[in-house]
């Protein structure tokens, strides 16, 4: 057979030959599908807040209202949220800790009723038709599907359990009368012990997963109560809630808080079926790491206690640090430094909420 002379190809016509062959390869390929269950990277957490800020620092913010409180308290929305359309879990499964040397659990305030639309920026005792009383659990209801009108879910908290929330209110009869009664909030209608499912405004959250909007909230192991010396409201806020009563003043025109009759009374956060809230209830903490002023001067601590050994250096007024991790206990919060030692970023002093430095939440603590 006669050899055929052979044709030189022009290396553009090289090029056009293999770029063709891939477009038709990838025009053959199946698209990649989003994860779903798959486990977050825990660097993922902050990632994720600091995209959902971002997108959330471009839009318009409503104007909030100041919620009023006894005495009178302004505060500043620092960011907002705007949760992620589909399924993303949360890690929030590493115990806050001083030693903890980052922040891995991303936590949340349950927005007050002033904070709020569905209220008009008021408690829930100014509407119209409100009975005459003019104070009432300010109650935030949690659903057992992320969708309204769903239904919500009673779990039994007796033997152990109940053993657990007399030990968290000191065994103090009148608390527990009042906690436990069936016309309060906790164990309406149905009685002690079908514990409702719900928390109170000012508390704190975490969260399993977020979904189209909903927030499935980290509770306490039904399996297992605790012990009330470990996890208490001071060690585990976000395990522990506080009641919270929310009054309108239609003298003043204005929400505030108060203490139930008895003082300060505590119940675990738990629920034998996953729970759910709206995401647009929730104010998320700042985003770290974050550089803060001091508005006052204050001891850095060594430990994130106020009766913490003293560490023997200030952030003085108008001075400037960096803070890596939170570490909330009751109603304060405080914020570790770069070179572990901590500050407080929000302290209640005699009752007066206060800021020591410019980070700042709308939603302030329960009172």
């Amino acid at each position: 057979m006669r050899n055929l002379p052979s044709k030189k190809i022009k290396p553009s016509a090289r090029v056009l030959f293999w770029f063709t062959t891939l477009a038709l390869i990838l025009a053959c390929a199946p698209s990649a599908a989003t994860p779903v269950d798959l486990p977050l990277d825990p660097n993922a957490i902050q990632l994720f807040i600091q995209q959902t800020a971002g997108a959330a620092a471009t839009q318009t913010q409503k104007a909030i209202p100041t919620a009023s409180i006894t005495p009178t308290f302004t505060a500043t929305p620092r960011n907002t949220f705007t949760p992620e359309p589909s399924f993303t879990p949360f890690q929030t499964f590493v115990l806050p800790s001083p030693q903890n040397q980052t922040q891995t659990v991303q936590y949340f305030r349950v927005k007050h009723d002033s904070q709020l639309d569905r209220y008009d920026y008021k408690s829930r005792t100014a509407a119209p038709d409100w009975p005459l009383f003019p104070q009432t659990p300010e109650t935030v209801p949690l659903f057992v599907d992320p969708k309204e009108g769903r239904g919500t879910w009673r779990t039994t908290v007796d033997g152990a359990w109940e053993i657990y929330i007399d030990a968290l209110n000191d065994h103090n009869k009148k608390k527990l009368n009042y906690l436990k009664s069936d016309s309060t909030a906790l164990f309406n209608s149905a009685g002690f012990p079908q514990l409702e499912s719900l928390t109170m405004g000012g508390n704190i959250v975490t969260l399993d997963a977020i979904q189209d909007g909903w927030g499935r909230l980290h509770t306490m192991a039904y399996s297992n109560p605790g012990s009330a010396s470990s996890e208490n409201y001071i060690t585990r806020p976000d395990l522990v809630h506080k009641f919270v009563v929310v009054v309108w003043s239609r003298k003043t025109k204005s929400t505030y808080w108060v203490i139930t009759p008895h003082g300060d009374i505590y119940w675990p956060f738990v629920a034998s079926h996953a729970v759910w809230v709206q995401m647009e209830r929730l104010e998320p903490f700042p985003v770290l790491p974050m550089v803060v002023t001091a508005n006052v001067t204050q001891e850095i601590r060594t430990e994130p206690k106020l009766d913490s050994d003293p560490s023997g250096f200030e952030l003085s007024e108008g001075a400037s640090a960096t803070i890596v991790q939170y570490f909330p206990s009751g109603s304060n919060v405080w914020g570790r430094l770069q070179n572990g030692r901590w500050i407080a970023l929000f302290l209640y002093e005699k009752g007066v909420p206060k800021y020591l430095t410019t980070w700042i939440m709308a939603t302030v603590p329960p009172p």
